[in-house]
């Protein structure tokens, strides 16, 4: 049986972490021979002067150009204005109150999950059975063409028991993932802060994108009349060019923000696992994922960036039944997706150290030749927790919106007010969830690589849960810390 040497000195976060001057807890060196000796100054600063860069150019086109543009396209467009339009103060009442309501319930979710995590983990696992056992027989109940998708579903549902059999054994570690993960963000909750100001940052820049959309646009695009008053279009040479850069400017500041909030994430359950008696830690992990690893994360946002834009552009090329176009999206969108599972891993090291992406993603090669097929069961099992607690709150608060004019009775005006509101309490349920469960979901990841990388001083700073988690390591692997 193997075990882990109780002498063997063990890792701990990036310098900067907790003292007073740089918030740091001192380096160490971790299981893996990850060395963490003073790590200062920015890590990628290529790709963090880059990033800036393009930032800087994509703000002045957009209100140099691109307001001119946009208001040339009001002039275009004529007077019409819809003056039946109105403000309705009820609907907007109702929805901040089933806002507030599914906030509410996004907190009680967190002690949900840590209270009931084996058994969520099993339930979602046999709802997944159920829902492709149901689609099986409703499919051969319809005959027809839908007698293939009945075989399809058919083949589903035993795979799905054949899943729910075989990761049996895993389900304990999963639990206690998950228990632990949830523990250190009720702990730093505040970090949810960081995910409402990514919001806000990402609707910021998604504006400022649509101005420079808009000044490529009317640059690029020129509209004539002919001699038969039929209407010509025509595209400069490099229409196609700039469209590329405009769409990658889009993806890759999109992906920087989220992996910024997801690198935060990872410095704070770090901190949370190695020295839980620090302060200001969600602020000082938030300052160090936009300043020193800015160019890290830069770098892996980068790449995916790019297959997306590229994906773009073979779906667009698909649409005109180009059958190669198809093959490419495929493969594009499956690198895509290895790519970012990948920069997942990544960041987590990024959040932890303070790596270059480079020397995050040796220690992700690392992690996954050790232990990877328990890293991807892990995930999966969890995830599919994490999406049926949003979809559950998302269908609660659709019960509450339903309820409310039934309940009230004063919202006579609007037709069909119950579907209305109970569409608005799905949605805002199920948005504040997402916002929620992704930062579990990076907790989930953090805690998995601070157990492989340093398992014992979870036994120093949180004895019970790392009782519970060496525990559940122990039945599922039979492993020893």
């Amino acid at each position: 049986m193997q075990s882990y040497n109780e002498k063997q000195q063990l890792g701990a976060p990036l310098t900067g972490y907790g003292d007073a001057e740089s918030g740091g807890i001192k380096a160490q060196q971790t299981s893996s021979g990850h060395a963490n000796s003073q790590k200062t100054g920015v890590r990628d600063p290529i790709f963090l002067v880059l990033f800036v860069a393009h930032l800087i150019a994509m703000f002045y086109i957009a209100f140099t150009s691109g307001i001119d543009a946009v208001k040339t396209w009001g002039d275009d467009t004529g007077d019409d204005t819809d003056t039946n339009l109105t403000f309705n103060k009820k609907v907007m009442y109702t929805t901040i109150s089933l806002c507030v309501m599914a906030s509410a319930f996004t907190g009680l979710l967190v002690t949900f999950l840590m209270k009931n995590a084996e058994s969520l983990i099993q339930t979602s696992l046999r709802l997944s059975i159920f829902i492709s056992l149901l689609c099986t027989f409703l499919c051969f109940a319809q005959g027809g063409p839908l007698l293939y998708m009945g075989f399809i579903f058919a083949l589903m549902t035993l795979l799905n028991w054949c899943y729910y059999r075989a990761v049996q054994s895993r389900i304990p570690f999963a639990a206690a993932n998950l228990k632990v993960a949830c523990q250190a963000v009720r702990e730093h909750f505040s970090v949810l802060l960081v995910s409402y100001f990514t919001i806000l940052k990402s609707t910021i820049y998604v504006c400022v994108w649509v101005l420079v959309f808009a000044a490529a646009y009317k640059a690029g695009v020129t509209t004539t009349t002919d001699s038969y008053g039929d209407t010509v279009t025509t595209t400069s040479d490099n229409f196609g060019t700039i469209m590329f850069f405009v769409l990658l400017s889009l993806y890759w500041t999109q992906e920087v923000l989220k992996n910024i909030t997801h690198v935060t994430t990872a410095g704070v359950v770090a901190s949370w696992w190695y020295d839980p008696s620090r302060s200001n830690v969600v602020s000082g992990a938030y300052c160090r994922a936009t300043t020193t690893s800015l160019g890290s994360i830069a770098m892996g946002s980068f790449f995916v960036a790019v297959l997306q834009v590229l994906e773009d552009m073979a779906r667009n090329a698909r649409r005109e039944n180009n059958a190669l176009a198809c093959i490419a999206e495929c493969i594009l969108s499956c690198l895509r997706s290895i790519l970012e599972y990948f920069n997942r891993w990544a960041f987590v090291y990024v959040g932890i150290y303070g790596d270059s992406f480079v020397q995050s993603g040796k220690a992700v090669m690392a992690l996954f030749k050790n232990r990877g097929w328990t890293a991807i069961i892990n995930d999966n099992l969890i995830q599919r927790v994490l999406t049926f607690a949003a979809l559950g709150v998302g269908a609660l608060m659709a019960g509450v919106g339903a309820l409310i004019p039934v309940v009230i009775g004063s919202f006579d005006d609007i037709d069909n007010a119950s579907t209305v509101f109970a569409i608005i309490g799905f949605a805002a349920g199920f948005l504040l969830t997402l916002i929620l469960v992704g930062i579990i979901d990076s907790a989930v990841a953090t805690v998995f690589v601070c157990m492989a990388e340093a398992p014992n001083v979870l036994e120093s700073t949180h004895p019970a849960l790392f009782y519970d988690l060496s525990a559940a390591f122990r039945e599922s692997h039979n492993i020893h810390f």
